[in-house]
């Protein structure tokens, strides 16, 4: 198949310059022969879509080593190609080929044994950007990452579309004149998370499956719901809600469990949490993790930073600073 010709960022026989261009696309890591001092033949290749990024791969010449020295901290999809890698991900151990592609999710370190001739394809995935995707076909806030699967099996139907439809983009990118571009609001990107999030297991699948087939949201919680995600710093307590709801704090706290699966409190926590996150990672200069904080109904600093943590592995000051 095409494998992004048209966007060639790297071509070498040095195995050091090709370790050092797949880190600043993906994540350090260290790299070596496997028994044979024969020559590397590398290429690499990556097309940007936005939160998503089509990141190809190959390695003829050698048998490689790779093992990562940093957790990821995005999502991470690989698709073989050609040729075979041993993906250790977690405590999951995958033989990537034509009918298995790995997932690797944030927090994981992963190790990986590529065969000579092995092409690979990389579907990165930021994790903001899936997890408020997953939010919004949720209805509800995500309280901590997604942990899919390692092994994706591409003889399921859905996960055989999915791996199709991403060859057809790349197929599509490889042609000057394709419909498919590259850029920040390309169309394909919500496509290929949406697809994703159906096709793979993980631990928010049963949720997803459920809210597919709930009944609306009554009009009472939905108006709840907006009051919440339009000030979510106001001080929002379950009988203040229930209140401007017109009903009962338990009615209240019914409605939450059946229709959105988490108390209100929770949920309110949840959307501070997600608006203090994208506050921290675009923030200019000056501003401090106190700041920003408060500004989003935190008065107590430290307890903030540990919800923080416990939600999203980080501390606060480490995203301020640009690392995650």
């Amino acid at each position: 198949m095409a494998t992004l010709e048209r966007f060639l960022v790297l071509r070498t026989s040095d195995i050091d310059a090709f370790r050092a261009n797949v880190a600043q696309l993906l994540t350090p890591h260290k790299l070596a022969r496997v028994g044979s001092s024969g020559v590397v033949h590398a290429d690499l290749s990556m097309a940007d879509l936005g939160p998503v990024r089509l990141i190809h791969g190959r390695n003829t010449g050698v048998e490689l080593r790779a093992q990562l020295t940093e957790q990821v901290s995005y999502y991470d999809v690989n698709l073989a190609l050609s040729g075979a890698n041993l993906l250790t991900a977690g405590d999951e151990e995958v033989v990537l080929g034509e009918r298995t592609a790995g997932v690797i999710s944030p927090r994981m370190l992963a190790t990986m044994r590529l065969s000579d001739g092995y092409s690979q394809l990389h579907v990165r995935i930021e994790r903001h950007a899936l997890e408020r995707h997953l939010e919004e076909l949720l209805g509800s806030e995500v309280p901590g990452p997604i942990r899919f699967r390692a092994a994706m099996d591409l003889t399921r139907p859905a996960a055989a579309s999915w791996s199709q439809a991403v060859r057809l983009l790349v197929r599509d990118l490889d042609t000057p004149d394709g419909l498919a571009t590259t850029g920040e609001h390309n169309p394909w990107s919500r496509f290929l998370m949406t697809g994703l999030l159906l096709a793979q297991p993980h631990n928010y699948s049963e949720q997803l499956e459920q809210h597919r087939l709930a009944p609306r949201r009554p009009a009472t919680l939905k108006h709840v719901i907006d009051l919440i995600d339009q000030d979510p710093a106001a001080e929002l307590t379950v009988e203040r809600l229930a209140l401007a709801a017109g009903m009962t704090p338990r009615s209240l706290q019914r409605q939450f469990k059946e229709y959105v699966g988490i108390p209100p409190r929770e949920y309110v926590l949840g959307v501070r949490l997600s608006r203090a996150h994208h506050d921290l990672r675009h923030a200019g200069p000056g501003v401090t993790v106190a700041d920003v904080a408060l500004r989003w109904g935190f008065s107590h600093v430290p307890r903030f930073a540990g919800a923080y943590k416990q939600r999203y592995g980080v501390s606060p000051s480490a995203t301020l600073r640009g690392r995650a």
